[in-house]
């Protein structure tokens, strides 16, 4: 394995891409750079400044190992490349679009929203400084229309020879070519203005004189490098810059090993498998390879999944392990819709998905690992320490998730009792019952949890399972509405109490509708002849709320709260298996 570093000129890295010698492989991205990049980087070719070189395979008389594409723009067919781009991409097709055939670029706005735009150079703002003042270089649409806010003052649309010469301006695109000059002797020989006429010799001495010499750098990698070094070398260059995920730089490493293999077409196939559980929805390609990286990883020792580990994946690694990986989700998903957790906005913390599947992939490793005693109830103790602990709620879970990996899969098999860090270190503070949002792992974890320990539909007396919740469509609603507590003036004494999970509970939508912000007194009598319950039963019905029938249906605000807290409190200390931090000063409700 080799490279050289030859330096082409503009004119012909174009003239090879536009008859195809030069083409891409067909495993990278599409063209994706906006307009505000395409306009630096062509304003850094016209000042004579470097863009970076190239990087290229030579595939000269040789058996094409990789799928080629033309640029974006070029059309080509069955034509054999000499050359394949594996990095420079995006620069080549913002230059190529821009200098070529009618210059049309199509990019995207600051929205990402699809746009073509041409771009052209006011000769007058170009030549008033050396190198070549930013604003000098403007876009417009497709019919001319200027669409840069700094683009000059111009009678009508640019969209023909006569409105350039008569506006002073140019397009990129006839810069290298001879049409060119002509346009700017016709515009010097067209004006009566001496300033333009001068700003039309110095532009022409600064920028049209350097450009058909300005060069630039391809390192050509030699012909017999192995199809694994194309890969690495692909995924070393494109670390950079615009940035790719690692699915897009596994795409080219494993286009290396085997080009008849598609990576993304194996993971539609996986995608489809987990979009039959939303509760899985936040579980994208980049997000899967993290968890086959953790998977392997363990097996040969400290659970890892960071970027540089997922592109250690092999394609043989991924042939032979994804399925397992696949089911690991499966299993992950199963468990939460056990735990009432069936939709992703649910989900506590996203990010705990991933170690709670690679641990059950390797759980299932051995078969009946968690029919152990106590196997079920130690996987069950870790996730709730998780959730209420708020373990998973950092900026940089990704070093947590490894170890839970490596610790959490051999004490929930009984290999050893030394509990892992997030149960040990995981602590609840019963302040978090009143500061609590809708998006933390708290709240979510106790409207889960209620669900889960048998809290059912007050006006249906139906419970809430994954086969009820789609007709149901509970929401985590107040027990005592804010409309009564205004009235009451509980609302204006602590806001924050009022609005906490405290006082909420899960509610179908019809049966929240009932409420109309009434007190808990009046339309729970309302609810109770829709439920057809007896006064015991519908007792039972409100304790599985984890609250005190006699205190709710007297609408005593101050006792249900108390109350409540005591309850929340022994609950989640349940969950965790451990004391929660009495931190709610005595005397605050």
């Amino acid at each position: 394995m080799g490279f050289t570093t030859p330096s082409y000129s503009l004119k012909d890295l174009f003239s090879r891409a536009g008859r195809g010698e030069l083409q891409l492989p067909d495993f990278q991205r599409e063209y994706l750079w906006g307009v505000d990049r395409v306009r630096t980087l062509v304003t850094s070719v016209l000042r004579g400044y470097p863009v970076g070189s190239f990087l290229a395979l030579d595939t000269r008389n040789m058996e094409q190992r990789f799928k080629p594409r033309p640029l974006e723009g070029v059309e080509v067919d069955g034509v054999a490349p000499g050359l394949l781009l594996l990095d420079g991409q995006q620069r080549l097709t913002s230059l190529y679009q821009a200098f070529t055939n009618n210059g049309e670029v199509q990019t995207v706005d600051y929205l990402n929203r699809p746009i073509c735009r041409r771009f052209m150079v006011d000769v007058r703002a170009a030549a008033s400084a050396d190198p070549m003042p930013v604003e000098a270089l403007f876009a417009v649409d497709e019919q001319g229309q200027v669409r840069s806010h700094f683009g000059p003052d111009v009678d009508g649309a640019l969209n023909s020879r006569e409105a350039y010469i008569h506006n002073g301006v140019i397009p990129v695109s006839m810069l290298l070519w001879p049409e060119g000059n002509d346009v700017l002797v016709d515009m010097a020989a067209h004006t009566e203005d001496e300033q333009l006429r001068d700003a039309v010799k110095r532009f022409v001495n600064q920028v049209m004189r350097a450009l058909p010499a300005y060069d630039v750098p391809v390192i050509r990698v030699d012909r017999e490098t192995t199809q694994a070094g194309v890969g690495q070398i692909f995924a070393f260059a494109n670390s950079a810059g615009l940035q790719m995920d690692v699915f897009e730089l596994l795409t080219a490493v494993f286009a290396s090993e085997d080009p008849s293999f598609v990576l993304a077409e194996s993971w539609l196939d996986t995608e489809r498998k987990l979009r039959e559980h939303p509760v899985l929805d936040s579980i994208g390609r980049v997000e899967f390879l993290r968890a086959l990286s953790l998977l392997l990883s363990s097996r040969r020792g400290q659970a890892r999944g960071h970027r540089g580990d997922i592109l250690d994946i092999t394609l043989e690694q991924y042939r032979n392990h994804a399925g397992e990986m696949l089911d690991g989700f499966l299993a992950a998903a199963a468990f939460l819709e056990e735990r009432r957790v069936v939709s992703a906005d649910q989900v506590p913390y996203p990010a705990q998905l991933i170690p709670l599947a690679v641990i059950l992939a390797r759980l299932a490793e051995d078969p009946g690992a968690l029919e152990r005693e106590g196997a079920a109830d130690r996987l069950n103790r870790w996730f709730w320490c998780g959730v209420f602990g708020e373990l998973y709620g950092s900026h940089a879970p990704t070093i947590r998730i490894g170890l839970d990996v490596t610790e959490v899969t051999p004490w929930v098999r009984g290999d050893t009792d030394e509990p892992p860090r997030t149960v040990s270190d995981a602590q609840f503070f019963e302040s978090r019952l009143r500061t609590a949002g809708p998006d933390s792992g708290v709240y979510r974890g106790l409207y889960s949890l209620l669900m889960a320990r048998g809290a059912r539909d007050w006006r249906t007396a139906e419970p809430f399972t994954a086969e009820t919740v789609g007709r149901l469509q509970p929401r985590f609603r107040q027990v005592f509405p804010a409309e009564y507590l205004a009235v009451t003036g509980a609302l204006e004494k602590d806001p924050e109490l009022a609005d906490s999970v405290l006082n909420r509970t899960p509610m179908g939508r019809r049966t929240d509708v009932v409420i109309e912000g009434n007190e808990p007194k009046r339309y729970l009598s309302r609810l109770q002849s829709k439920s057809l319950l007896e006064d015991d039963e519908f007792d039972a019905m409100l304790e599985g709320h984890e609250m005190d029938p006699e205190l709710v249906l007297a609408s005593n605000w101050e006792g249900f709260v108390a109350d409540r807290r005591e309850r929340f409190v022994g609950m989640i200390e349940y969950a965790m298996d451990r004391a929660a931090e009495r931190d709610w000063e005595p005397g605050e409700n």
